[in-house]
């Protein structure tokens, strides 16, 4: 299950469980985007109020090489408009940042849910790609996952405590081939 970040509350869970995730491995809090639309994988707690937690976390910003606090393109992140595919397509690009499941649910089958997510948005928004800085360990997973339809462009950006991968997810050619959109969605609690 997931909601649509539109309340103070729902702002100050989302902050909350990404931040830990900052703190914890010491990395850069990127401004919340104004024109963003972050999203909060929920679960029901509780015996008898079925409260909802928030375990997980994703932005969505408009692409815009020019945005000086893009997530994905700038002088100390990657030129993703090199590229001509981007540059034809720059209206249908989305970055993906703040993407993340609290530590306490990882390795239990939630992160596959983030797809509903994604194939929803990208949907509403025809999108065509999803460009992203991808912390190591994710972009592995995603690639056992995804194979040709997600790509590395360029060397890994090396920090401190882990390395970022410039990543663009083919979303269209996902949503496309029906087969590949079915064993995804298949996979979702």
């Amino acid at each position: 299950m997931y909601e649509l970040v539109q309340t103070s509350r729902q702002q100050k869970k989302f902050e909350k469980v990404w931040e830990y995730f900052c703190k914890k491995y010491d990395w850069f809090n990127d401004p919340y985007a104004k024109d963003g639309q972050r999203y909060s994988l929920i679960i029901r707690k509780g015996a008898i109020y079925k409260r909802k937690k928030t375990i997980g976390t994703i932005e969505f910003i408009p692409y815009n090489p020019n945005n000086k606090d893009s997530t994905v393109e700038g002088p100390d992140r990657f030129q993703f408009s090199k590229y001509e595919e981007i540059k034809l397509n720059k209206d249908r690009i989305w970055e993906i940042d703040k993407l993340c499941i609290h530590e306490d649910y990882q390795r239990q089958g939630y992160f596959i849910n983030f797809i509903h997510i994604i194939f929803q948005h990208a949907a509403k928004n025809q999108t065509k790609y999803y460009l992203s800085l991808m912390e190591n360990k994710l972009y592995r997973m995603l690639k056992i996952k995804l194979g040709t339809f997600i790509e590395q462009k360029g060397e890994p950006l090396v920090g401190a405590t882990t390395s970022l991968i410039p990543t663009i997810i083919h979303i269209e050619k996902i949503i496309n081939n029906q087969e590949k959109a079915r064993e995804l969605l298949k996979q979702v609690n």
